[in-house]
Parts: C-alpha cells; structure tokens; sequence
C-alpha cells in the first residue's frame, strides 16, 4: 500500500460523494473497542478471581473461542508486520496513531484471551464485556473496509487487505461464538434449580431484546399455562431476601428519634432505581434525534423535487444512510426504553413484595388495641391497594425529571426551527396546563365520590349475601333490592359525569397539539419573510408530538405521587403502630417440685391489666398459680373478665403493674373456634409432626371420630374460607384436638364447650379436660359458663368487673355461701344443660361422601367476603353439574377460565350496550380519523405549495392565501376534536351506563332468587367479586379498552394508508410486517392472557391467607406459629411474583418486538422515499414529512393497539362471568299472581306434611325421608333429635329453601308448593338460631316495608324488653345499626330478632333455639315472651336443650331423616325405651 493511496485524504476521493474519515481518525475509532475493553474488563476481572473456581470442563466451544482469540492475535501482529515492511505506515502523527493501534490491540487481544478463560472457569453466562468488544471491534472494522474497498487497497496490496479481512471475517465469527450458550451440564450442581429462569443465563443481547421469554411465549401459545409452567423467582427477587432487606433497613430507621419510611425505601432500592435514570435520559435524547434525521431527509427531498432547480442535488447514498440512522435511532431508543421499563417495573414489585411481607410481619405483633383501630378489610387494602399504589409509582416516578427536562429539549429544537413564533405555541399549551389540572382536580373529586358510591353498594351487597338466609325466610328482598338500586344510580349518576368529564378531557387532548401547531404556523406565516416550508411544518409537528407526552403527563404525575403518598402514610402509620407488651408475660424455664415432680406452670402475682396503654384497667390486682395436673376453673358473668385472663396469660394485653410468669409452652382454645381454609388434619397438626397413634387417640378424645366418619374424604376434608362447612361444634372440636395435638405443657381454654352439645361437652369434658382426661397431667385454666362442671375442677376463681371474688378449692369457695353458691343454687340445675349447642346445620342429616357442599347447607355464621380477592377470570358453577368434584371438596371450585372467549359474549355486551350506539360509534370514530388525516394532508399541500413558491414577499393576495389556508386548517382541526367529544359520549353514556345498569340489574334480580344450595356451595368472596372487581370491569375498563383500541386501530390504519398514498411501493414492504405483526400478537395474546389470569389467582390466596391470619393471630401467637406464618405468606407472595414477572417480561418482549416493526416502518417510509427518488427523479418533500411523521407516532401505537386487544380479550371475561351468573338457574316463582292466598292466611295455622321427603339438591341422597304428621291448631311442638337427624331441614322445608322431592306440605288446607315463595315466606315467621342484624335504622331492622307505625314498634320492643334500652339511645327508633348489628351484644340483637317476630303477627311461629353462649337473663326473657306473646299461635321450637320443650304440647323425635317417635312428652318419658327418655337423660331431665 503506498503512501499516497492510503495517507492522502484527497486520493481515491469517492465519485458520490461519500465521505471517508482520515486515517488517524479511522485508527482512532479502531482503538475505542480497545480501550474500552480495559475499561470494563478489568474491574469484570477481579470480580471473577474473587469469586470461586469450580472445575468445569473445557469442552469445543473454549477451545474453538481461545484458538480463533490467538489467530485473531497473530493476524493483528502480522497486519501491521507487513505494512511496516511494505512502508506504507503513514509519517507524522498517522504513524504514532499506527503504532498506539498496534500496542493496544495485540494487549488487548491477549487481555480478552485472559478474561475468555477466567470467563469460562467462572461464569455460566456469556460475557457482556467481550460481547461488546467483538462487536464494537467488528462495527470499527466495517468502517475501515469500507475505505479500503473506496481506495482499491485490494489491488494495490493483496497481502495486507487479505490479511484484514481474513482478521474481520475471523473477528465477526468470534463474536457469534460468543453468543452460543455455554453448555448447562459444566456448571450443574446437587443444588441447581431445574426451573430457573432462562434470564439468569442469558446473555446481554438477550436480555436487551427479551429473547429469553421466546420458550415462555411459545408454550403459552402451545398450550394453557399452569403455575408448574413458570419459572422460580431469582434469588434477589424472592420476598424473604426483599423483605429481609427492607426490614433491616426500617429497623434501623426505628432506632432514630424521626424514622423516614421514605430513606428506609431509597436505602433498599434506590441503587438499581436509580441506574433507570441513565436509559430514561438516552431514551429522551433518542427521541429528539428522529427530528433531525427527518430534517435532513426532507432537505435530501427537497434538493431532488420538480420545482426546485437551484439546490444542488445531494449524494442518493446519502438518502439511504439517513434512512438506514433513522432505524438505528429507533431502534437503540426502544431498548433504551423497555430497559427502563423493566428496572422500574422489576423494583416496583420487589418493593410490593417487601411491603406486603412487611404488613404481615407487623400484623403479627400488633396490639389489640391497634388491632381494633382498622378493620381487616382496611389492614388488607394495605396490602392489596396501597403496596400495589408504591409499586405503580415507579414506573413513572422518574418522569419528575424526564418531563421537564424533555419539555426544555422539545421548546429549544422548536425555537431553531421556527424561531420566537414557537412561544406562541408554548403559551397555548402554558395555558393548557391549568384547564387540564383543574379537570383532572374534578375527575379526582368524582372519582373520590365514586369510591364511596362503590363501598355503599358493595357494603350493602355485603349484607344481603351473608344475610341472604333470613332474607329469604323474612321474604325481604325487594326492600333490599330498592336501597341496592338506590346506590346503584347515585353510582351511575357519578359515571355519567365522569364520562362527560373525559369527554372535555379527550376534547382538550385531541385539541391541544392542533391548537398549538395551528397557532404557531399562524403566528410564523403573519410575522415570518420566509414560507412555511415542509421542512419546518413537520420537523415542528413531530417535536409538537414529543412536547404533548410530558405536557400531558407531567400533572397526572404529580397528582399521583401526591396519591401515592397518602398510601405511603398509611402505611407509615401502620408500620409504627402500638405492638405487644413485650413484658408483659415472662416465660421461664421449668422448675419441678422435688417431692410431688410437679412443677408450678402459671404465676400470676398482683397484676393490673388494661388493653391499651392509656386505657382503664379491665384486670386488677388478680392473683393465682396453676400447676401440673391442676385444672384451674374461671368463671363469671358476661363481661365479668374471664377471657380478658386468658388474652392477658397470652401477652395480648398491657401490663400495668405485678408479675405472670409462664413455664413451659402453651396450647390456647378460643371461644370463637379459628379455622383454618387447610384439610381438617392440617388444622390439627397446625405445623407438628404426624404421630398417627396419638393422633387417633385425639381424634377420639374430642369426638370427631363419628364425624370424620361422615366427612368426605376423613380428616383429608379441605375446610373452606373461615370454616363454613364445618358446623360450630365441629369447628370448637377441630380447635380443641389442636391444643391437644400440641402436647403443650400449659392449657388455656376459654370456654370451648360452649358450641357443643350437652352430651358432647360431657364427653370432651371427661376424655380431655376433665381428671380423668388426657390432659390430666397438663395445667389447664378452663373459662366456663357450664357451672355444672365446678365440683370436679381443682380450683375455681370467679370475677366480678375485673377482680376476683372468690378463689379456692370448689367445696372451700361453696362452704363460704358467696356469689358462687348463690349461683350454683340458682341455675346450677338448669345450666347442666344450656351448654350451647352444635351448630344448625349439624343437625340436618349429613348427605353422602363425595356430594358437593355437603355440609354447606346451613352455614354457622356470617361469612365475610374479601370484595378485593380473586379475580380468577371464571368459575363455572353453572358447570358444577358436568364437573367431577373432588371426594374431600366441600366448596366449589372457582374454575379459571381457558382459551379465547367466545363471540356470544361479546355480542351480549354489544346487546347491553345497544347495537345501533355500537355502529354510531364506529361511523364517528372513522370520520374522526379521516378528518385527522385530512387536516395534515393539506397542511402538506399547503407546505408543498410555499415549497414551490419562488417569491417571498407578503403582499396582499398572499395574505389572503395564507388567511383562507389558516381557515381550512383550523376547519378541519376544530371538526376533529369534536369528534372526539361525540366518541367519548357514545362509548362512556350511549354504551357503557346502558350496559352497566342493564348486566348489573340483571345479575342483582337473578342472584338474590338463587336457591339456598348455591350460597351453600359458593364462597361469598367469589359473589362478591362479580358485584365489585367484575362490575368495575364492565363500568369503567370496558368502554375505556374499546375505545383505546379502535383508536389505536384507525390510527395504524391511517399510517398505512399514508404511506400508500406517498410510495405504493410501500405495500411491498407493509405486507410481510403485518404478518411479523399478526406472529408476535399471536404468541402475545394467548400467553399474556393465560400470565395474567395465573397472577390473578395467585394474588389472592396472599389477601386470603392475610385475612385468615388476623381473624386468628392469637391462636398462632399462643402456639408461636409466626415464623411458620411469616415463611407461608412469603412463599404466596413469591408464587404471586412468579406469575406476574413473566407478566411483565411478556409487555417488554411485546413492547420490543412491535416498537421494532414501527422502526422498520419508519425505516420504509424513509427507504422508500428514496427509492422513489431513485425510480421517478424527485418525490414532494411535503410528502416525505407526512409519512415520516406519521410513521414515527405509529410505534408507540402499535404497542398499544395489542396491549388494548389483550385488554379487551382480558376484561371481557368479567362479562363472561356476570352472563354466567345471569344465566344460573332461580328457586320457584316468587309470586304467582293466580294462586294467591286469602289475605289472612293462614288464619288457624294447622301444618300437615303428606308422605314429604326431601333432598337439598338433584343427586344428594334424601334429608326427609317419607315425613307424615300433623300440627293441630295453636299446638306448641318441639322437634328434637341428635346431630344430623333433619330438625332444620324440617324447618327449610317449611319455607321451601329446599323443595319436596315427594309428598307435599299443607297450611291450612293451602298446599304451599302452589303459592309464590313470597306469599309463602311473608306469612310465616322463624326466630333463627344466629340473630341477623343489618346496617341501617332500628326501625329497617324491624320494619323494611315501612307498614306499621312508631307505636306498633315501641310495643314489640316493650314486650321483648330492649324498650328501655332502645329508649336510651340518641335517635332512638332512628338509631343506627353496625354491619352485623355489632354495636349489640348477643343477647340484644336476640332480642331485636324477638321484636322482628313480634311485630310480624303471623300465626305460625318457628323457633330456632339459639346456641350462642348467650347470658341467663336473655334466655329468661325469651323464653317468657315467647310463651306469653304467642301463646295463640302454632309454634314449632328445633330444641337444642331439652328442657325447653318439656312444656310443649308434643314431641316430634327425628332420627335420620324420619320420625322415630311423635306424642306428649309424658308419654315419651314414660318409655324407658323410647330415644327422647335417652335424650332427656343424657341432658339430665330425668334420673
């Protein structure tokens, strides 16, 4: 190579005009990849050498990688060899750059030989360092062959150009070995995870692009995706390392005197979030790059059309090279973009996760009084909403500084371009900011009044469906009905502002950008010498574009930060709430008395207690010692302390002064039993391990053999939310085999036998607590109402407000004659068997192994659904017929739904919404788009013609010209943004409030007329969600996805037709992207849909399992289960996380993908604008700039348009499931206008069943099996029998919750299965077992049908004695009832159930006895005006208690589903064989 050739700028200058760099310049750029790799590579280094060094195998692919590294190596050395030798190295400073090129490529190649090794040894995935270093050095060797080729080098030295190009090919393939995975089998261990995420292995390019989620998408797209399906968290993402990390953090924050949430936040996170800032800020610089470009390309343009001769033409390679940096730009811009998005998104749900983790972790040591202070609903929405809220935050919280910072880029380029008239412009969106905060002020106040619209119903929807059983018996559902109807318009009526709102909100988004290009292009034309040519219009309309983003979102994201801050306090405020008295309980170790070998296990010494700090004392001065072997019996009336004792023994209270010493660990049974939704062997292990002969012997010492015996599936029964198919004793027995299981050395019972039967209590008493019971070595403090218990106990301590009024032996404390003997005199004979009873439903014959729901039908008490829980995409009831159910599944399954949805659902929602506002909605929606097209094709005309033009003096024509210009633009302009407002009109009112009111109204009437057995069988969370998580969907998601997406659509379509109509040549290139298109939208779909419902379901077991903890923290205190609790709600976190990571991951692989299919079309407009030039001789730039633009906004579009159809595919599924809900089948007529009954029917209340059998459902086996009797006239009748027997089915019978299968009932000559369930229902009343209060007035609860006065109320209440009480109360019969009449005790909301029947008057009355440890004096009362109020009345009693129904006119015995026995309670008793002289035995009635 000569000198001249090579070191002579000027030789060989190429004939088009392209430039080349000088050779120091050309060296220089090959010595950056060089540099670069000492940079990085050292630092990549001595990481390496200090981790460890497995021995892995040096297989083909090291050897291949080294050998081509060290020929690399000597074909770097002999290329300068033998230019040196030839002397064609260049003199002066050419010649020092040759040299540096030298030294510094031989070392580093050597270096890279090094790092290869240390790579290979060290890392299982592929180097990012050396991946770029083989690249960057392939791009430099590009440039320079390229200069070679320009000059000839090839012809002039074959020896050196051999040499260089054999160096880049070799150099090129090096890098493609690079990329090959290195094989998994080197690096495997014992402890490998198979299911690890293919992310951890994959290279950098891969994870630029999301390459790794391909096997992800493809077998989503293959197959339907199962939770096995998806990959294990990283390690750095799993909720015990996040939260672990948070939690040092925030406990270190503690130790300081102002603790900062905050610091404690950016101390855990703000590395890795912070490193987003670095891709944001080359993104937005990205972004403003693509105006240059387009700039330089109209100039290419314009040097080549028709009218203009005087402008040299320019180099046609130089069209193709802008058009080929277009497509890099874009290109880096989208992977600069999705990076971004991924570490923002990936440190949102590490900071969700630490959260959640860290409200659960607080819940656990709260106070009781903290506790109290927010409902469970509201500790969960900390979970659910307010850490989601934080997580959300980060994706967007970086645009604090990348708004501004693009606004000041956008106003800078705007000024070069068109100069001062730009702050015309400005000002115009200046003033737009405040017009759109004060919208988005309004939207925020109509969206906070919607909230309360939505807890109002919901709350309410709440209450019908845990009440819907005594709805249905009171026959109440229109009342409930209209105060559901009446919330439901207020919440309407807020929809219909909201959807006018938007529509001005969409009016001013669509009017803005044109606003502001059409009065900066009228400033610029009225006060500018110089046309508006093409360059500048579109140059400023694609920077117009860039400016509305951060314009636009800037205010939506300080009001969000400001939101997100309330949920930051909020949890601030949690995490700092009131804990535990950690003093209060000491435990010790145990001390064993040497002569007895007892040791003492309780010491309570001089201790005050109150429940909060501040608060009064519940417990003072109370002392005593339980020691092994002693049962230790407490016992008072209700509010007297008794459980304040046991809470105190647990540490759940402060301790004010004294001492209570605990020795050794602790079994605790609550009054209330705390279930678990687990299988019934899991409740009783609670985390132990199995010991199958003492288990047995548990199982039989707490009566549950008989019923694992009748439970499907044993003791692998899975027990549903709360407990609910379990009856109330089986629950209190579940609870007690715990505490046995535990083989603790101290027992705490607060008053277990309370929910069982007399006879079931006596057996538990005897096998377990009792002196001869298993727990006879055990120290055991048992809190009972059931005194009879007293004389076999140890020791007894009676309170009386807080304090002790008797203590001592049994006999010691009797002899004394103090309230305890005053007591036992009193009702000791009595309470021996008003022990409370099994639960209702126990008392139905229990139907067969294997039937769904089986023991549903008569849940204990109310269920409290999770309105933020599942929203698994479908459950099928409607398909439980044709589904096999599980032998130990009582409840059932929530199905999620599978594949695409089906037409017939979105033709059903196109029904609700009114096919005709359908098509008007298209038709607007397309002249819309038409119209945005039409005004910037004559903007281009117009540009077209000041390009053409050759004078540039403003006279008066031309100002004409231009004004008449201005006019048609602004015509056009204004029309569109109209017609925005019309389509946001006919989607938000014309569509969606119909479809709203229509799918809600329609799922309401058919919910509340289900039969019984389908709330038996159903969640009431699942319910729940139709009515909340559902019915959002179709309020407020639906209508906005719809419209997103034909937006989208006809804006995609639009830049094609664009482009058509610049370059037809642009089809070619159109077709096979639209097929690239339809391929990853295709992957897409199917997985992201499948992702999205597994995220779904795996959210919510955490709030399930959340809700479930709080409802029994005190259990697993007592039992010190947290670490068990904490690690369970850490591995749903993480299933939860492990679904939704791939959720995110498959939005940035779309994003990716689609961004790149908008750079290739913005590359095609520019390729093919250029090929034009090349086939016709000229293109208009005006034209150029039109698709260009247009092709630079459909990116982000197109990326939109497949997440908007995913949204529609997802959120149309809530129709799906509200249609499923509609379509279930109803219970019988509700009223049936010929057959009803004479207005005082039934007038004598005489009951005949004729031959009746009954079962709760088609395919269970019969409850009533041939049932034949007759309730003569105003007879009083008890029912009685044991567990399972039918009693209550007898009762549903009567009101028809379950219908005949044969035979029939008759009411005064009246067969009921002829009558409306209303005319039915309406006439007879029942005082239920659990007293159901609904929120509202006294008088609601009393009388929902507004039928009788003030003084008909007052006298039902003076009868049920609460008079007085109600009297006392501010509004009085206006007083308001808390949800589940909480602000009542038990025994007056008994009462209030009294004056419920009182007030009704019917003449046939059914008496469920209640089974709630309620207080003496309430049952007294009961029992008094029951016998007084409706002593001319038929009344049918369920007796619980024996002694009840001695008085009764008859007895009717059931047994099994048939009538054992049926005459006066004499002449039973007189039987010593009948089974009701057996009954009244064991309950003591007879000697």
């Amino acid at each position: 190579m000569s000198n001249a050739s090579w070191c002579d700028p000027e030789y060989g200058w190429p004939a088009d005009g392209l430039e080349r760099l000088p050779p120091c310049q050309e060296e220089t750029l090959r010595q950056i990849p060089w540099a670069l790799l000492f940079l990085f590579g050292v630092p990549r280094l001595v990481t390496l050498l200090r981790g460890p060094s497995p021995a892995v195998p040096r297989g083909t692919l090291y050897w291949g990688k080294l050998t081509l590294a060290f020929v690399l190596l000597v074909l770097h050395v002999g290329e300068y060899l033998n230019a040196y030798l030839q002397g064609s190295l260049c003199d002066g400073p050419e010649y020092l750059c040759a040299r540096v090129s030298f030294w510094l490529g031989a070392a580093a190649l050597l270096f890279a030989i090094v790092l290869h090794h240390e790579e290979h040894l060290r890392s299982r995935v592929p180097s990012t360092v050396l991946l770029f270093f083989w690249l960057f050095t392939v791009v430099a060797g590009i440039v320079k062959l390229r200069t070679l080729v320009l000059v000839g080098a090839y012809a002039r030295d074959q020896v050196g150009f051999a040499l260089y190009v054999s160096f880049l090919g070799l150099a090129i393939f090096l890098f493609g070995l690079e990329n090959v995975p290195k094989p998994g089998t080197y690096y495997s261990s014992l402890d490998e995870d198979v299911s690890a995420s293919p992310e951890e292995t994959a290279n950098i390019f891969s994870r630029l692009t999301f390459f790794w989620m391909d096997p992800l998408m493809k077998l989503g797209y293959r197959k339907n995706l199962d939770m096995n399906d998806l990959w294990n968290l990283k390690r750095s993402d799993r909720s015990a390392v996040t939260g672990g990390m948070f939690q040092a953090a925030w406990e270190e924050e503690l130790m300081k005197k102002r603790p900062s949430l905050l610091r404690a936040c950016v101390k855990t996170y703000g590395l890795p979030f912070g490193s987003a800032a670095i891709f944001k800020a080359a993104q937005d610089i990205m972004a403003f790059i693509q105006p240059i470009f387009l700039k330089q390309l109209m100039d290419f343009a314009r040097s080549w059309s028709d009218g203009d001769s005087t402008q040299e033409r320019q180099p046609i390679n130089r069209g193709f090279m802008i058009a080929g940096l277009m497509l890099l730009t874009a290109v880096t811009q989208t992977i600069m973009l999705h990076q971004y998005f991924h570490i923002c998104l990936v440190t949102g749900m590490r900071m969700r996760s630490a959260m959640v983790t860290a409200v659960y972790r607080k819940s656990l040591v709260l106070s009781s009084v903290a506790r109290q202070s927010s409902t469970v609903g509201e500790i969960v929405n900390l979970q659910s909403v307010d850490a989601s809220r934080l997580s959300d935050l980060c994706s967007y919280l970086h645009i604090m500084w990348s708004g501004p910072f693009q606004i000041a880029m956008a106003i800078f380029f705007l000024y070069q371009t068109l100069g001062p008239s730009i702050f015309a412009g400005v000002a115009v969106m200046i003033l737009m900011v405040p017009v759109n905060a004060y919208l988005a002020t309004r939207s925020r106040t109509l969206n906070k009044a919607q909230m309360a619209n939505k807890d109002t119903r919901t709350k309410m929807m709440d209450e019908l469906l845990n009440g819907i059983k005594v709805i249905k018996l009171y026959a109440w559902e229109r009342p409930f009905l209209k105060k559901i109807y009446k919330a439901r318009e207020a919440e309407l009526d807020t929809l219909k502002k909201l959807g006018y709102l938007s529509a001005f909100q969409s009016f001013t988004w669509a009017c803005t950008p044109f606003l502001v290009s059409f009065v900066s292009f009228a400033v610029y034309t009225l006060i500018s010498d110089e046309p508006l040519t093409s360059g500048k219009v579109f140059v400023c309309i694609s920077l117009f574009n860039l400016l509305q983003f951060p314009l636009a979102v800037f205010p939506s994201v300080i009001s969000a930060v400001i939101e997100a801050s309330v949920s930051f306090n909020r949890l601030y405020k949690f995490l700092r709430n009131e804990e535990l008295d950690r003093n209060a309980v000491i435990y010790e170790t145990v001390v064993f008395q040497p002569t007895s070998g007892k040791a003492q296990r309780v010491v309570v010494e001089n201790a005050t207690f109150q429940w909060s700090k501040q608060g009064t004392p519940v417990l003072e001065d109370i002392s005593f010692r339980v020691s092994d072997g002693q049962l230790f019996a407490i016992v008072g009336s209700v509010g007297a302390g008794k459980s304040s004792v046991i809470a105190a023994l647990l540490g759940e209270m402060y301790k004010i002064k004294g001492d209570v010493r605990l020795r050794g660990s602790v079994a605790y049974v609550p009054q209330n039993a705390w279930i678990m939704n687990a299988t019934l062997k899991e409740n009783i292990l609670f985390g132990r391990p199995f010991d199958a002969h003492f288990y047995d012997e548990v199982i039989k010492a707490c009566g549950l053999k008989a019923d694992l015996e009748i439970l499907p599936g044993g003791d692998e029964v899975e027990i549903g939310e709360r407990g609910i198919n379990l009856s109330g004793g089986q629950k209190q027995r579940v609870s007690l085999a715990r505490a046995v299981y535990s083989r603790a050395d101290i027992y705490l019972f607060d008053d277990p036998l309370s929910a069982v039967d007399a006879h079931v209590g006596r057996h538990i008493f005897n096998n377990v607590v009792g002196p001869n019971g298993l727990l006879q070595t055990k120290a055991r403090i048992f809190v009972t109402h059931g005194i009879h218990f007293l004389p076999e106990t140890n020791e007894v301590m009676m309170l009386q407000e807080g304090r002790i009024c008797e203590l001592g032996a049994f006999t010691d404390v009797m002899a004394r004659e103090g309230p305890l003997y005053t007591l036992m005199k009193e009702y000791g004979k009595r309470r021996d068997e008003d022990e409370g009873v099994e639960d209702d439903e126990a008392d139905d014959v229990v139907p067969p192994v294997g039937s769904v729901g089986s023991l549903a039908e008569k849940p204990r008490s109310r269920r409290t659904s999770n309105v933020k829980g599942s929203h698994t995409q479908l459950d099928n009831a409607a398909a439980l017929k044709k589904l096999p159910t599980p032998i130990n599944s009582l409840m059932t399954k929530e199905e999620s739904a599978v594949g695409s949805v089906s037409w017939d659902v979105y033709s059903a929602y196109a029904k609700a919404c009114s096919v005709r506002m359908v098509v008007a909605y298209l038709i607007i929606a397309v002249l819309s788009q038409v119209l945005s097209v039409a005004q910037n094709v004559y903007l281009a005309d117009w540009a077209a013609e000041n390009d053409r033009m050759e004078s540039h003096v403003l006279g008066g024509a031309r100002n004409d010209h231009v004004l008449k210009r201005l006019a048609v633009y602004g015509g056009l302009g204004f029309t569109y943004s109209f017609t925005i407002i019309g389509q946001v009109i006919f989607v938000w009112v014309a569509c969606g409030i119909r479809s709203a009111r229509l799918l809600h109204t329609q799922m309401l009437e058919n919910i509340v007329r289900l039969p019984q057995s389908f709330y038996d069988t159903t969640p009431l969370g699942r319910v729940m969600n139709r009515f909340s998580k559902d019915q959002y969907t179709v309020d407020e998601v639906l209508p906005r996805v719809f419209q997103g997406y034909f937006r989208t659509l006809f804006a995609v379509l639009s830049v094609i037709a664009v482009n058509l109509m610049g370059s037809p040549m642009f089809l070619l290139f159109a077709i096979p992207l639209s097929i690239l298109y339809a391929y990853f939208q295709r992957f897409y779909l199917s997985t992201s849909r499948e992702l999205k419902r597994l995220d779904s379901t795996s959210r919510s077991p955490i709030y399930a399992h959340f809700s479930e903890t709080l409802g029994g923290v005190s259990t697993i205190r007592a039992y010190k289960q947290e670490p068990r609790f904490m690690h369970t709600n850490e591995s749903k976190v993480d299933d939860n996380m492990r679904a939704y990571y791939p959720s995110i991951g498959s939005n940035r692989w779309l994003a990716v993908r689609l961004e790149f299919i908008g750079s290739l079309i913005v590359f095609g407009s520019a390729l093919f604008s250029v090929l034009t030039i090349m086939i016709q001789g000229h293109i208009s730039a005006s034209i150029v700039g039109l698709m260009i633009t247009y092709s630079l906004n459909v990116t982000q579009t197109l990326n939109w348009m497949v997440r908007q159809s995913c949204e529609i595919e997802t959120n149309i599924v809530s129709v799906e499931r509200m249609k499923e809900y509609i379509e279930l089948p109803q219970e019988a007529p509700y009223e049936i206008p010929e057959h009803h009954p004479p207005a005082n029917w039934p007038e004598r209340g005489r009951i005949d069943f004729e031959h009746y059998s009954a079962r709760y459902r088609p395919g269970l086996d019969l409850v009533l099996k041939d049932v034949t009797f007759s309730v003569h006239e105003r007879e009083k009748i008890g029912i009685v029998g044991r567990t399972g027997a039918g009693k209550s089915s007898l009762t549903l019978a009567l009101f028809r919750l379950i219908e005949a299968a044969t035979g029939r009932i008759m009411i005064d000559d009246i067969d009921i299965s002829h009558l409306g369930l209303f005319d039915l229902r309406s006439r007879l009343t029942i005082i239920p077992q659990d007293p159901v209060l609904f929120s509202g007035t006294i008088r609601d609860n009393l009388d929902p049908f507004n039928v009788h006065d003030d003084a008909a109320i007052w006298q039902a209440l003076e009868s049920a004695s609460l008079k007085s009480h109600i009297g006392r109360l501010d509004k009085k019969l206006g007083a308001m009832v808390l949800q589940g009449g909480e602000n009542f005790s038990v025994g007056q909301r008994q009462l209030i159930c009294l004056a419920r029947a009182l007030l009704r008057k019917t003449h046939i009355l059914v008496l469920d006895e209640a089974t709630a440890a309620i207080d003496v004096e309430t049952d007294t009362i009961i029992q008094k005006t029951i016998r007084e109020e409706f002593k001319d009345c038929t009344i049918i009693t369920i007796a619980h208690r024996i002694n009840t129904v001695m008085d009764n006119d008859r007895i009717l015995v059931l047994d099994r589903g048939q009538i054992a026995e049926f005459d006066t309670p004499n002449n039973l008793l007189a039987n010593k064989k009948s089974m009701f002289y057996s009954l009244a035995k064991e309950a003591g009635q007879v000697a």
